[in-house]
C-alpha cells in the first residue's frame, strides 16, 4: 500500500520455520535468504522478529545485512539500520494498569515467552512497573517464563497450580497462545474467564477473536508497522534522515475475558444472537480446515507429476491469486537420491520450473530458468502497478529442494493460509519426487535385468517380457510378425585368432547395425552368445525380405569400411507368424532357428 505509486515492486522472501536454532527443519526454510541478488534491489526491510530468526540468519546469511543498501528493521533492533517499533512496554503497561485501576487486581501472574526474547524483556518490565507504581509488591513466584506456545499455557496454569495459585485476580500473558492455553487448562477444572479470573493475551491474533469469551489483547497493528517501515526506507533510498528508533502505539483492545465486553460479546446478547455468532466462527472454521484437508487429499492423490501440477493449479485458482510457479534445484529435479540429503548454502544456478499458472492459464511444461531471474517471464509484470511476489523455501527435513514464487497472493497471508498451504505442498512434492526417483532407479534396474550388458541389446529376460506381449498384441489385432533368427558367423574363430576382445568388439559392432535397422517398432535381441532375435510387426513377406536385404547390406557397408582383419556376416531365417493360430512365439522362434541353420549349412558349404 506504500509503494502503490511508486511503480516499484515488493519481493517477500518469507520463511515458515520452526523453533530452535539448529532444528533441520530451518536449514531449508531459511535458505530462502540466500536467493536474492542483493544489488538489484533499493533497499530491503526486515521483519524477523521470529524466535531465534536473527541468529539463524546471522549465522548462514550474515551478508545481507552487509551489502550496504538501505535498509529498516521492523519490531527488532538491528545494529546499523532504523527500526520501527510498536511500543510494546506502554502496550503492556496500560494493560496491566487497567487490570489494577478498572478492576481492583492486585493479585497478578505474569506468563512470558523466552527470558531472553526482546519482546518478552519489555513486556516484563512494563508488567513489573505497572505493579510497582501502584504500590503492589513484585511476586518472583507469580512470574514464569516459557516459549509463547499454548502448550506453555497450559504448563503455566498447571505450575502455578503446584503452589495454589493458579487463579490469582489476573493473569497476564506474553502472547495470545499462552492465554488461550491457561484458559484451556483452567477449563479442565471447571474455571472461566472473567468469572473465576481475568487474563489477557498480546499480539491480537485471530484465535483471540473466536475463543470464548474474546481474549483482552494488544493489537500491534501490522498494517502500521509496515507502512511506516516502508515510509522510512523510501526516505533512506532518497537520502532523507530517519530516526533509528521510531516509535508508534499499539491498541489496548479489551474485550470479555477481563470481563470489558465489546460490541461483539455484549453481556447483553440474547441466546439466539449468541448462538448466531458461534454458527458464524464454526462456519468459518470449517470452511479454513475443510480447504486445508482438501488440499491435502487432493496432493496425496498425486502420484505422477503430472497429475500433481493438475492439483496444484486446481488448488492455487480456489485462492484467486494472480499467478504462481514451482522452482525446483536442476539437480534435485534429474537426481535419483532421496530428497532427505545434507542441506547445502545456496541455490543451483539454473531452476527447473516444474509447474505455474497466469491469470488462471496453467503452465505446465518444465522450463528451464536461471537463478538469478528468481521467476519465468510470464510471472513478470511490466505495467506501472506495484505487485507482490512472495518467495518460499521448497525444503524437507532440512534438504533445499528449491522455492514457490506467488504474485498478488496476499489474501494468503490471513490466518496464516499461506503456511497451511506450504506445509501440504512440503509433503506432497516430497513424496512425489521420492516417487520418481523410485520410478527412475527401477527403470535402470528393469534395464539392467532385460538389458545385454555387451550390446545393450535385449536379453531372454526382455524377449519374454516384451517379445511374449508384442505376439499377444498381433493376435489382438489380427497382424503378423516377424521373427528373424540370426547367427554371426566366423565368431570362434574371431576369438580363437584375434582374442577374446576382438570377439566382443565383433559383437558390439554388429550389435550396433542391428539395432540401426530395428528402430522403434521392433525389437532386437541378443539370444545367446552369437545368437540373436529380431521381432516385430510387418506386412508381408515382403516387407521381412526388405528387412533383410537391409540388415545385409549394412554389414557390408561395415565390412568395406571398417578396416577390420576379419568379416563380420551372419546368416538369417525368419518366419511369419499367424494371429489366428494358438502357437505361443517360443515355437515359432525355434522354426526361424531352425530356418537360419539350414542357412548357415548352406552358407559354410559355400564359402568351402
Amino acid at each position: 500500500e506504500r509503494l502503490a505509486g511508486t511503480g516499484w515492486d515488493l519481493h517477500v522472501f518469507m520463511c515458515i520455520p520452526a523453533f530452535g536454532l539448529e532444528n533441520p527443519e530451518n536449514f531449508g526454510n531459511y535458505n530462502i535468504f540466500s536467493l536474492p541478488r542483493y544489488e538489484e534491489y533499493e533497499g530491503f526491510i526486515f521483519w524477523v522478529n521470529v524466535v531465534d530468526a536473527y541468529e539463524i540468519i546471522m549465522k548462514y546469511h550474515s551478508k545481507i545485512f552487509k551489502c550496504g543498501k538501505p535498509m529498516v528493521s521492523l519490531e527488532r533492533e538491528i545494529e546499523g539500520m532504523p527500526t520501527i517499533v510498536p511500543d510494546g512496554y506502554s502496550a503492556m503497561y496500560h494493560l496491566v494498569e487497567h487490570m489494577i485501576k478498572d478492576h481492583g487486581c492486585r493479585e497478578i501472574n505474569y506468563v512470558g515467552g523466552m527470558t531472553d526474547h526482546p519482546d518478552n524483556i519489555i513486556r516484563k518490565k512494563a508488567y513489573m512497573d505497572a505493579l510497582t507504581a501502584h504500590g503492589i509488591f513484585v511476586e518472583e513466584r507469580r512470574i514464569r517464563d516459557y516459549r509463547y506456545m499454548d502448550e506453555d499455557g497450559r504448563q503455566a496454569y498447571n505450575d502455578f497450580k503446584s503452589i495454589g495459585i493458579e487463579f490469582p485476580d489476573a493473569v497476564i500473558c506474553a502472547n495470545d497462545a499462552m492465554a488461550l492455553g491457561y484458559c484451556q487448562a483452567a477449563e479442565l477444572d471447571g474455571k472461566y474467564p472473567p468469572d473465576d479470573f481475568l487474563i489477557a493475551g498480546f499480539d491480537n491474533d485471530d484465535n483471540s477473536k473466536t475463543f470464548t469469551p474474546l481474549i483482552t489483547s494488544v493489537d500491534k497493528k501490522a498494517r502500521e508497522l509496515g507502512y511506516l517501515g516502508c515510509g522510512a526506507l523510501i526516505n533512506q533510498i532518497n537520502n532523507e534522515d530517519v530516526s533509528s528508533i521510531v516509535l508508534y502505539e499499539p491498541e489496548v483492545v479489551l474485550r470479555g475475558s477481563c470481563g470489558c465486553y465489546g460490541e461483539e460479546e455484549s453481556e447483553d446478547l440474547t441466546v439466539r444472537q449468541l448462538r448466531r455468532m458461534m454458527y458464524d466462527r464454526v462456519k468459518e472454521e470449517r470452511t479454513f480446515y475443510d480447504r486445508i484437508s482438501s488440499n491435502r487429499q487432493w496432493l496425496a492423490l498425486a502420484t505422477s507429476e503430472g497429475m500433481f501440477n493438475y492439483y496444484m493449479n486446481e488448488i492455487i485458482s480456489r485462492y484467486e491469486i494472480y499467478g504462481y510457479c514451482v522452482c525446483i534445484n536442476q539437480e534435485v529435479y534429474y537426481s535419483t537420491i532421496p530428497v532427505e540429503v545434507t542441506w547445502k548454502t545456496g541455490y543451483s544456478k539454473e531452476q527447473c520450473v516444474t509447474v505455474g499458472m497466469y491469470k488462471n492459464q496453467p503452465k505446465d511444461e518444465v522450463q528451464i530458468i536461471k537463478a538469478k531471474d528468481l521467476m519465468p517471464d510470464y510471472l513478470k509484470q511490466q505495467d506501472e502497478e506495484t505487485h507482490v511476489y512472495t518467495f518460499i523455501a521448497v525444503q524437507r527435513a532440512g534438504a533445499n529442494l528449491g522455492y514457490v514464487v506467488m504474485v498478488d497472493a496476499e489474501k494468503l497471508y490471513k490466518r496464516r493460509q499461506i503456511t497451511s498451504l506450504m506445509s501440504t505442498f512440503h509433503d506432497a512434492y516430497t513424496n512425489l519426487r521420492n516417487l520418481e526417483n523410485l520410478r527412475k532407479i527401477n527403470k535402470r534396474l528393469d534395464s539392467v535385468y532385460i538389458k545385454d550388458a555387451l550390446t545393450d541389446m535385449y536379453n531372454r529376460f526382455g524377449y519374454m517380457r516384451d517379445g511374449y506381449a508384442m505376439h499377444e498384441k498381433s493376435k489382438l489385432y489380427g497382424k503378423p510378425l516377424m521373427v528373424m533368427f540370426m547367427d554371426m558367423d566366423h565368431l570362434k574363430e574371431i576369438n580363437d585368432i584375434h582374442g577374446h576382445s576382438a570377439g566382443d568388439n565383433a559383437l558390439i559392432m554388429y550389435s550396433s547395425v542391428l539395432k540401426k535397422c530395428v528402430g522403434d517398432q521392433m525389437i532386437a535381441v541378443r539370444y545367446g552368445g552369437d545368437e540373436f532375435l529380431v521381432i516385430g510387426p510387418v506386412e508381408n513377406g515382403a516387407a521381412a525380405e526388405e528387412f533383410k536385404a537391409k540388415f545385409e547390406k549394412e554389414l557390408k557397408e561395415l565390412n568395406d569400411t571398417s578396416g577390420l582383419p576379419y568379416l563380420i556376416e551372419a546368416s538369417v531365417g525368419y518366419v511369419l507368424t499367424d494371429p489366428r493360430s494358438k502357437r505361443d512365439l517360443d515355437t515359432y522362434v525355434e522354426e526361424a532357428d531352425s530356418l537360419m541353420y539350414s542357412v548357415k549349412k548352406r552358407n559354410r558349404k559355400q564359402r568351402q
